[in-house]
C-alpha cells in the first residue's frame, strides 16, 4: 500500500509540473461556464424547464470529460514510453501492477476534481437560469445524476488504459477510441433499448437517465463494471508481457 502511495505521489508531482492537466480542466470548466452563459444571456428562449436543460447538461459533460480523458491517459502513458522514463521507474522496486494502478489513480483524481468543479458551475447555473423553479429539488437531481453519469462513464472508459499500453509512443489511438466511446454515449437514446443496455458506453446513459426494472439494472451495471474490470486486467496483461 505504501509503495502504491509513493507512486501516486510521484505521479502527482509530474502532474503539477505539466500544463496539460490544468489546460484540460480549464477547458471542461470553460465549456460548462459557456453553456450556462449561453442559456442565461445569449439564447432568447432557454429550455422551458430545468428537467429538459439538465438532459443536455449530462450529455455535454459526459462527452467533454470522455474526450479529455483520452488526452489525459495518453499523456500519462505515452510520455513514459517516449522519454523512456518507464525503464527507470520499473527498475526501481515498483511492480508493473502498481505502476498501472498509480496511472489509473491519477487519472481518476484529475477526472473527479474536474467533475466537482463542473457540478458547481452547473448548479449555480441552474439557480440563475431557473430562479423560480430550480430550488433544492433541482439541485439534488442535478448533482446526483451528473455524478452517477460521469462516474459510471469513468468506469466504462477504463479500456482507454488498455489502448494506451498498446499504442506505446503513438499519440492518436487512445484519443480516437475516446471519441468512439463518446459517440456511442451521445447516440445512446436513439439506439434500440435492447442494444443500448448491453453496450457499456450507452449503458451509462441508460442507467443514469432512465428508471429501470431490477433485471435491467443488473444488466447495465454488469456491462459497465465488467468492461472496466476486463479493461484493467487486459492493460496489465499486455503491459506485463511488454519488452521494455
Amino acid at each position: 500500500m505504501l509503495a502504491l502511495l509513493n507512486i501516486i505521489s510521484a505521479e502527482w508531482m509530474k502532474l503539477k509540473r505539466n500544463r496539460i492537466f490544468a489546460v484540460c480542466s480549464l477547458l471542461a470548466l470553460f465549456a460548462s461556464a459557456f453553456m450556462v452563459f449561453k442559456d442565461l444571456v445569449i439564447v432568447e428562449h432557454p429550455p422551458e424547464n430545468y428537467q429538459t436543460w439538465m438532459m443536455s447538461v449530462y450529455v455535454v459533460v459526459g462527452a467533454v470529460l470522455s474526450i479529455l480523458s483520452g488526452f489525459i491517459i495518453t499523456f500519462l502513458m505515452q510520455r513514459e514510453y517516449e522519454d523512456r522514463t518507464i525503464n527507470n521507474v520499473l527498475t526501481a522496486p515498483t511492480s508493473r501492477l502498481r505502476f498501472l494502478m498509480g496511472k489509473l489513480a491519477i487519472w481518476f483524481l484529475w477526472y473527479f476534481g474536474t467533475l466537482i468543479g463542473v457540478v458547481i458551475i452547473y448548479t449555480i447555473g441552474g439557480w440563475l437560469i431557473f430562479a423560480n423553479t430550480f430550488g433544492m429539488a433541482g439541485t439534488k437531481i442535478l448533482i446526483t445524476t451528473l455524478l452517477k453519469y460521469c462516474l459510471l462513464g469513468f468506469v466504462a472508459a477504463v479500456p482507454l488504459l488498455t489502448v494506451s499500453v498498446l499504442q506505446r509512443k503513438l499519440f492518436y489511438p487512445t484519443i480516437m477510441v475516446a471519441l468512439a466511446f463518446t459517440g456511442i454515449e451521445m447516440f445512446a437514446m436513439n439506439m434500440p433499448f435492447k442494444m443500448a443496455k448491453l453496450i457499456p458506453w450507452s449503458a451509462v446513459v441508460v442507467q443514469s437517465l432512465m428508471d429501470l426494472p431490477f433485471k435491467d439494472d443488473l444488466i447495465t451495471f454488469g456491462s459497465i463494471f465488467l468492461t472496466g474490470i476486463v479493461g484493467f486486467i487486459a492493460a496489465y496483461w499486455l503491459f506485463k508481457g511488454q519488452d521494455l
